[in-house]
């Protein structure tokens, strides 16, 4: 696969607020990982200990080796210890993109 690859990962965590400033101290060390673009962390409207995560990397390639990296990084030990169990991890590759027609015309 080439191209950006978006990862999507769906948890549980035990404390809301704690995963919360974890997950942003996390966000911060992430920065510096090859291939990183962007993530952006989600909260459930409904269910409060219920996370996304949607982080775009340059490829697949560089998405997994990120995966490794971070179970071993001490940047991600505060909100690997707030996860609660794992819903879902899979990694996408974009087929098509729409955008919303301007009103004003």
């Amino acid at each position: 696969m080439t191209g950006p690859c978006l990862e999507l990962v769906i948890f549980k965590v035990k404390d809301a607020d704690k995963a919360r400033i974890a997950r942003r101290a996390a966000q911060d060390t992430v920065k510096q990982y090859d291939g990183f673009i962007s993530w952006t962390a989600y909260e459930s409207c409904e269910e409060k200990e219920l996370f996304a995560d949607v982080v775009l990397w340059q490829d697949l390639t560089t998405a997994k080796e990120a995966a490794e990296k971070v179970m071993k990084d001490p940047g991600f030990a505060a909100v690997m210890a707030e996860i609660d169990g794992l819903v879902s991890l899979s990694h996408y590759q974009a087929d098509r993109t729409v955008e919303a027609e301007s009103a004003a015309a």
